[in-house]
This record gives structure tokens, C-alpha cells and sequence, in this order.
């Protein structure tokens, strides 16, 4: 029967500040998440669910993580216990599991509680569902459950309705809008205030558990009762079958095997890809860098896709080419960068001033205004990943095929223009090194596919345009050398972040990756030297550029930390030049900064010693397992692994010149 629930809301800028005073954030380190290709949360090692919506990117049902408890949460732990005594993942690091682990230890007994979503494909009707399964290891101990979800971004409690279940058992069901929320497994009554709250006695032995169903607007009972054991069995099959066909044989299994398992949580059933799981975690403590990740990145989607295809995972790469052809819907040309996560493109950017955010740091926003951005190094990297896609086994696809064609015409089409950059600069747009660097890449790459089919008896463009491809791919590769490299830059020259320009981009260490230059080239030698010179930070991580106070090069005024994808890009690059040592005790540094669940966030700040920014962050997954592939390679010839290139001692006074083009290595 229905149930009146009422409690106040903050709904303005003051308020928000007001009630967050004094109130301590959930530090990074201890989030955990959980994702079954349609829903998220973020779990703390508290064992407090802090951040969660009905869908990625949608409405946040619990928002403690950007503002305190009115916000929303579910906290699941013994009666006044803190931080769990452990957290870890279900088996062993190569199984890949998302099913996580959290034991306490109280005066009286321990308990173990189980937390996992069962994951969902394209052909499963079933809803999404966090199921909590807790067993009393020794003694006796007292479980409390206090589930207080907020609707609407931290706003609405929710309409209030008890479901009876078939063999006398009653559910807890909350509705707001479009979601609703049902919690089976305890009998909760509403407290002072406006909480749901539980309390069970667990002797040695006794299990319970609690489950969390996320629907929409149908009704309630319509699901049934869930099945958390019988769940719980089929998801560790689902990781099981899906660890085996990672085929990372290499050093880093640990590192690798973890950071696909969780780019794999960013994957929707739908085919889409979300660059973050969470929104508005700030680049800098107190600061205004508070975008908003759940969405679909092109850029982020495109190499999440090429990290998991390169070991050895086509699903994800299939479902995302059908949703990528969809999301283009037929017309290149007014292609955008990125999306909402079901390919939508209305992304306006949105402040939402009753929370208070992360420590205190706003504004928090819904949305991104670089969705309007122009950012020409999308096509170089989409061409990547549908490329190496196919090169993995994924069957050729008449459609996917004309994307790709149209994909090298656009990049004919605009890669003498400005643009706004990887970086989404909120400034003026410019020449960005990178986007140009993209571009050539794009179109080398689809020179050699139609290379490659031709040859197979598959032609897919005719001989003329596979030749005017390789032709504006040169012509790109000597534009970037005659405009890109300025002597003045760095202490013996350097390609800068845009033509004309002499500031560093840590982008640019990806034309190491990409064979742009040979490893042996002067100007690209000098370029990584000086990037490790000007833009490496105290703890020894990469900052992607500097940004200055007058708002000059971004648009921006404030700092950030170290873009934690940059750094691994640094190992990558100098793995190429055959710096083993160099590269291996960065990456080995970086490592150590993972949270002790393996998550990666955007950025680290070198100051307070502290992960910055959303996470996981796919962008930072991926240039991990870039990474140490690419120590793999080294090592794998070990005679020549620690050979120097071209100390700066040993580089001639004049660099190479300007004008010359280089062909790919």
C-alpha cells in the first residue's frame, strides 16, 4: 500500500554549500565500481553505495559522491562499523571478476557481504539488479541496512509503495519519473529522517541477502522476485568465459587483465561506450574542471574498442560498430564528436547548483558543451579501431565499409582547418599537431585496408581513391614537419601543441605510436625530451599541457594535475626509442598509484598526493594496456632493449629540416 514520504530538499547554490559544510567526501581510492552494461554504481570499501543512476549518463538516484547522505546512498554493513577490514575481487586477478568482496571484523563475529550486478546482453529482458549477499563468518553479528536513495539528481525521496512477494515476504519500492528502485531481502521502515532503515541478527552460518532492481516505469512486481545465488553462479561463468578469451600472454597480467575488466564496464549492451563512469569528479580540488565523462566519446569509445580488440575481445568491438553506424545515422559530414550513450546528440551543458560537489567543488554539471566541437582527430581514431576490429577477426560489413570510405573523404575535406583539439580547449580553435597527426594516421591506415582487400579479392574503393588517399596522407605528413616543428621549443626543438606555437602538448608523444617519425629521428627524440622536461610534475607523471592563468591557451583560468593517460604515453614513446629502463620504472611508478582494486582515475595531483578526476577512466585504461604491450614488444628483444637513441649529447647543433617529409616506419 502506498507509503507518504517526505523530507526537504536543497535546491539552491547556498543551501547545498551549507549542508556540505564540514562534510567529508568518499576519498577516490576507496570507490569501487560496479557497471552490467546498462547501470552503474560506485561502491565504497564502507561498504556505502555513494553514486548511481537508472542508466549511464541518466539521473543520478544516489548522489552522496557530488554532494553529503541527503543526496542519496545505501549503506550495507555491520550495525556501526566503518571501513570494510578487506575488499577485494572475487578469484584470482586473471579471472577478471566484477563481483566484489568486503569482510569486518566486529566485537562479536565477521561477516562477508558479496556486492554484484549480473550482467546484461542485447537479448536480456531481464532488469538490472545489485544484489548484496551477506554470511556471518564467526560469531554473531548485527546487520544494518539504511537505503536512502534521492531521485532526480539528490532532489526527490521518491513515491513509496510495499510490494508483497509470494511466500509472505514484502519488498520496498521507490519511484520517481522514468526509474523506479525496489529492495528485496530485509523489511524496511521509514526513520525521522525519511530513510529506509534495517536491522538482522547473523549467527555463524546464516546468510542473507539484499537486492537492489533497477526498472523504469512498469510496474514494480512485474520482474518478480530476484535470485541472487542462482545470479551469482551465472556471473562468474559470464567472467569466466569472458577472461578466457583475453589472450594477453605478457608480464603485466595483474594490470592488464584488471584494466580490460573494467574498460568492459563501460560498455553498454547498446554498443556504446561511456568515457567515465562517474560525472563532475573535479581535475582539481576546489576547482571548475567538473565535466561530465557519462557519455560517448568517440575518441574514448574508439580506443577503449582497439585496447579490448587487441586482446582478444570482439564482442564489445561488433556491438559497438552496429551502434556507431546508427549514432553516424548516414551522413558523415555532420558527424559529432560525441553523444548521449544511446547516440542522441542533445548534450547541452547544465549546472545542477543544489549539489555542493566533490569537497566542495563546483559547479557540477549535466552534459558537455564539447559536443559541439569541432575535433579532427576523431576520424584517424575511429578508422583505428574499425580497422583493427577487422584485422582481429570481425567480419567485414558492407555498411561498415562505406564508413570508412566516407570517414577518408571527410578527413580530405577538413584537415587543413582549425579545430578545437583532443583536448576540447574551450579557446580559440588552432592547427592542433595531434589533429593533424590523426589524420595522417586515418588515412595511412585505410590505405593499407584497401590495400589489403584488394588483394584478397575485395576491393571496397576504386584504385584511383585508394591513390588520392595515399597522396593527401603525404602531403599531411609534410605539413606537419614543415609547420609543426619549431626549433625554438623545448631545449633543442620540438613539434608544439599547434602550428605557430611554442607551447608542449603531451599528445604529441603519440607519434612515436603511431611511426610517424622513425625512432632514430632527431626532431622526435628532442620532442620527447622536452616534454619530459617541461611537462613532467614532481611526482614524475605527465600534465597534458600548461595551462595558463589568463585563460589563454584552454579558456580556462584554474589548474589541474597530471593526465594519467599522458604518462603511459610517455612509457609508450620511450619504449619505441628503446629506453627500456627509462620506460619500465615509469610504468612500474604509475602502477603504484592504482587504487588497491586497480581503478584508474583522469588525473593525479602531485601536491596532495591524490587520484583527481572521474573514473574509470577509459582513457587511462586503455594507454595502461598501450602501454605495456608495448614493454612486452621491448622485451621480447632483450638484446637491444636499454640502446639509447640519439642522447641529446650525441644529436647534431642543426636539426633536420623543417620542410622534410619521413616516411612511416
Amino acid at each position: 500500500m502506498p507509503t507518504a514520504t517526505a523530507t526537504a530538499t536543497p535546491d539552491t547554490t547556498a543551501v547545498a554549500a551549507c549542508a556540505a559544510a564540514g562534510y567529508q567526501s568518499v576519498p577516490l581510492e576507496d570507490l569501487v565500481p560496479l557497471a552490467d552494461g546498462q547501470t552503474s554504481v560506485m561502491l565504497s570499501t564502507s561498504g556505502r553505495v555513494v553514486y548511481g543512476a537508472g542508466q549511464f549518463g541518466g539521473p543520478l538516484h544516489f548522489a552522496e559522491l557530488l554532494g553529503t547522505g541527503d543526496h542519496g546512498f545505501w549503506h550495507l554493513a555491520p550495525a556501526g562499523a566503518q571501513r570494510a577490514d578487506i575488499t577485494y575481487w572475487d578469484g584470482k586477478p586473471q579471472d577478471a571478476s566484477g563481483i566484489v568482496h568486503q569482510e569486518w571484523t566486529t566485537p562479536t563475529g565477521t561477516v562477508r557481504i558479496t556486492t554484484f550486478m549480473p550482467p546484461r546482453t542485447p537479448y536480456n529482458t531481464a532488469p538490472s539488479r545489485l544484489h548484496q549477499i551477506v554470511e556471518c563468518l564467526t560469531g554473531t553479528v548485527t546487520l544494518a541496512s539504511v537505503f536512502a536513495p534521492r531521485f532526480e539528481d539528490g532532489r526527490l525521496p521518491g513515491f513509496a509503495e510495499i510490494l508483497q512477494r509470494p511466500g509472505g515476504q514484502s519488498a520496498l519500492s521507490l519511484s520517481s519519473g522514468p526509474v523506479t528502485l525496489t529492495l528485496d531481502g530485509l523489511e524496511h521502515r521509514q526513520d525521522a529522517y525519511g530513510r529506509w532503515t534495517a536491522q538482522a541478527e547473523l549467527p555463524v552460518g546464516r546468510q542473507v541477502a539484499l537486492t537492489l532492481t533497477v526498472t523504469g516505469t512498469w510496474p514494480a512486481a512485474a520482474f518478480g522476485a530476484p535470485s541472487p545465488h542462482a545470479d551469482l553462479a551465472a556471473t562468474r561463468r559470464d567472467a569466466q568465459l569472458w577472461a578466457e578469451r583475453l589472450n594477453y600472454t605478457g608480464a603485466w597480467q595483474e594490470p592488464v587483465r584488471r584494466s580490460a575488466a573494467l574498460l568492459r564496464m563501460l560498455c553498454t549492451v547498446s554498443g556504446s561506450v561511456a568515457a567515465a563512469l562517474t560525472s563532475s569528479l573535479p581535475e582539481e580540488i576546489g576547482g571548475g574542471r567538473n565535466w561530465c565523462y557519462a557519455a560517448s566519446w568517440l575518441r574514448d569509445a574508439a580506443e577503449t574498442i582497439r585496447a579490448l580488440v587487441r586482446l582478444g575481445q570482439l564482442r564489445e568491438a561488433a556491438r559497438w560498430r552496429t551502434w556507431l553506424l546508427r549514432a553516424v545515422a548516414g551522413d558523415v559530414r555532420r558527424m559529432t564528436i560525441m553523444s548521449r550513450m544511446d547516440g542522441s546528440r542533445t548534450l547541452t551543458e547544465t549546472e545542477m547548483p543544489w549539489l555542493p560537489g566533490y569537497e566542495n567543488s563546483q559547479p557540477v554539471r549535466r552534459g558537455n558543451g564539447a559536443a559541439e566541437q569541432i575535433q579532427h582527430d576523431v576520424w584517424g581514431e575511429v578508422l583505428e579501431a574499425l580497422i583493427s576490429a577487422e584485422s582481429a577477426g570481425l567480419a567485414p560489413d558492407p555498411a561498415a565499409d562505406q564508413l570508412m570510405a566516407e570517414l577518408g573523404e571527410q578527413i580530405i575535406r577538413v584537415w587543413r582547418t582549425p579545430d578545437a583539439g583532443i583536448w576540447e580547449v574551450r579557446g580559440p580553435q588552432r592547427h592542433f599537431t595531434h589533429s593533424k597527426l590523426m589524420c595522417w594516421q586515418g588515412l595511412r591506415l585505410l590505405g593499407e585496408w584497401a590495400h589489403r582487400r584488394a588483394a584478397a579479392g575485395q576491393p571496397v574503393v576504386a584504385e584511383a581513391t585508394a591513390t588520392r588517399w595515399a597522396a593527401e596522407r603525404d602531403l599531411i605528413h609534410a605539413d606537419i614537419c614543415a609547420n609543426a616543428w619549431n626549433p625554438a621549443a623545448g631545449p633543442a626543438g620540438a613539434f608544439t601543441q599547434y602550428y605557430g606555437g611554442t607551447e608542449l602538448d603531451a599528445a604529441v608523444l603519440l607519434m612515436a605510436r603511431t611511426g610517424f617519425l622513425p625512432p632514430t629521428d632527431e626532431r622526435l627524440v628532442a620532442t620527447i625530451e622536452a616534454i619530459q622536461h617541461q611537462l613532467v610534475d614532481e611526482a614524475g607523471f605527465v600534465r597534458r599541457y600548461l595551462p595558463d592563468p589568463t585563460g589563454a591557451v584552454d579558456g580556462l583560468t584554474d589548474d589541474e594535475g597530471s593526465f594519467l593517460a599522458c604518462s603511459y604515453h610517455l612509457v609508450e614513446a620511450l619504449a619505441y626509442l628503446r629506453r627500456g629502463d627509462e620506460a619500465r620504472e615509469l610504468f612500474e611508478r604509475l602502477l603504484t598509484i592504482r587504487t588497491p582494486m586497480g581503478v584508474i582515475s583522469e588525473m593525479w595531483d602531485a601536491k596532495r598526493r591524490r587520484l583527481t578526476g572521474n573514473l574509470p577512466q577509459g582513457f587511462s585504461l586503455w594507454a595502461l594496456i598501450f602501454a605495456a604491450l608495448a614493454l612486452d614488444r621491448l622485451d621480447a628483444d632483450r638484446d637491444d632493449a636499454d640502446r639509447l637513441v640519439a642522447l641529446p649529447v650525441q644529436r647534431s647543433a642543426q636539426p633536420a629540416a623543417t620542410g622534410e617529409a619521413v616516411s612511416a616506419a
